[in-house]
């Protein structure tokens, strides 16, 4: 291990650090943000990610899928055995219109950064300013890898191509930052275990003969059929599935015919299905076929179910949470951290999670004293960018301190 490096030293440089680096870190983001990218195009944001970490000497490599990246920051004399801590944050954004009407508003038509990616890579990349002057200082003790992911959007998530791209071999501890607006800016909000959920997306098509309203006991009637599957799916699934599981079924799509007076031959309904945890989802997707054919079959409809692999909930180790409250609270004050709650949203760092123990903390974005604030995934989502040198100043510390690891849970992603 490293020479003891002095804890008030070295979080007043990181202070110090994070403060000289407020401008740059703001222009950076809105860059990010007016130049949005979707899952596995994110070509401009990874250039943009390699010229900052190379514009203050520090190596990345570009991951073997094209997009996305990652970067060692070693102290002098590395020790091998200690392993390496990981920072993650997600490059892509969302294929919806900007309406923060913001200058540095979205400059492509219908993709915009409503989850607040490009706060989280402006982040990490701070993180990697603020480390690499801590090594010339001799005040870095601890390796760390920076990892910049695609798609967390898609499903099952590019976490998984990150992972398959060697990203967390010899890492043995990794974080990550989510923008929370329910959460104010100057906070980081902390809990153990499961603080996402299972989810998976399901699409349902029917089929049958079509024909005319009038004479409905001459065909299979695929309205009324889906109108009883969207309707009841989710009260079987509450009869047939452990009810402390959570498992919800929304549908956010219905389509069928095109014209009043005819029945159609098809129609599809497409939709997200989570569980607060992994048996549960799991036994929800076993039994989805069987319940959907059931729901349907008085209609004599054919039915096919199509369910994508989906992501597990992110669960955090008490170690991984104790780090990052132990940061948050060197670095904001006994106020800077509070807790939060587990959320139906699915979240791909969960596989990093899977392999090595860690956590995702939530980073409050909301201005403090503010009554309402649009939510993530809604085009007028916006953050209060003080939040910016918030994560910088938690993560920077955690990454640059050691900490007591945890067991991995032995389980692995699907493969790519």
């Amino acid at each position: 291990m490293s020479a003891p490096v002095d804890d008030h030293v070295r979080r007043a440089r990181i202070v110090a650090e994070v403060d000289a680096l407020h401008e740059r870190l703001i222009a950076i983001r809105r860059d990010l943000h007016a130049h949005p990218e979707v899952g596995n195009a994110e070509h401009r944001t990874t250039a943009r990610v390699v010229e900052v970490l190379e514009s203050v000497g520090l190596v990345a490599k570009i991951l073997p899928i094209g997009t996305g990246a990652w970067c060692d920051v070693l102290p002098y004399g590395y020790d091998e055995s200690e392993g390496l801590v990981g920072l993650r944050a997600d490059l892509d954004a969302l294929p919806i219109p900007d309406g923060s009407a913001v200058d540095f508003a979205s400059k492509v038509p219908g993709v915009a950064h409503a989850c607040g990616h490009d706060v989280h890579t402006t982040i990490v990349l701070g993180v990697g300013m603020v480390l690499a002057r801590l090594r010339e200082e001799g005040l870095l003790t601890r390796g760390v890898r920076l990892i910049f992911q695609p798609a967390e959007e898609t499903s099952p998530g590019g976490a998984v191509d990150a992972i398959d791209g060697g990203v967390l071999t010899d890492v043995t501890e990794v974080y990550a930052l989510h923008c929370d607006p329910r959460t104010d800016a100057g906070q980081i909000a902390l809990k153990v275990g499961p603080v996402t959920s299972a989810v998976s997306q399901i699409g349902v098509t029917l089929n049958g003969t079509g024909g005319h309203t009038s004479r409905p006991h001459l065909t299979q009637d695929v309205v009324a059929a889906l109108g009883v599957l969207v309707t009841q799916l989710q009260l079987v699934f509450a009869r047939r599935v452990d009810p402390r599981s959570g498992v919800s079924m929304m549908w956010g799509k219905v389509t069928a015919g095109s014209a009043p007076n005819a029945i159609p031959s098809s129609g599809q309904a497409l939709g997200t299905l989570r569980a607060l945890d992994l048996p549960g989802w799991e036994q929800a997707k076993a039994l989805l076929p069987e319940l959907v054919g059931q729901l349907v079959a008085p209609f004599g409809v054919e039915a096919r179910v199509a369910i994508n692999e989906g992501t597990p909930p992110a669960v955090n180790a008490q170690s991984g949470v104790d780090r990052l409250a132990a940061a948050g609270e060197a670095m904001l004050g006994p106020d800077g951290v509070t807790a939060t709650e587990q959320s139906l949203g699915g979240e791909d760092f969960s596989w990093m999670l899977l392999q090595v123990p860690g956590a995702m903390a939530r980073l409050g974005v909301r201005t403090a004293g503010s009554a309402t604030w649009p939510d993530i995934h809604h085009p007028s989502f916006r953050v209060d960018e003080s939040c910016i040198a918030v994560g910088v100043k938690v993560l920077a510390d955690l990454a640059s301190s050691h900490g007591v690891e945890a067991t991995p849970t032995p389980l692995v992603p699907p493969a790519s």
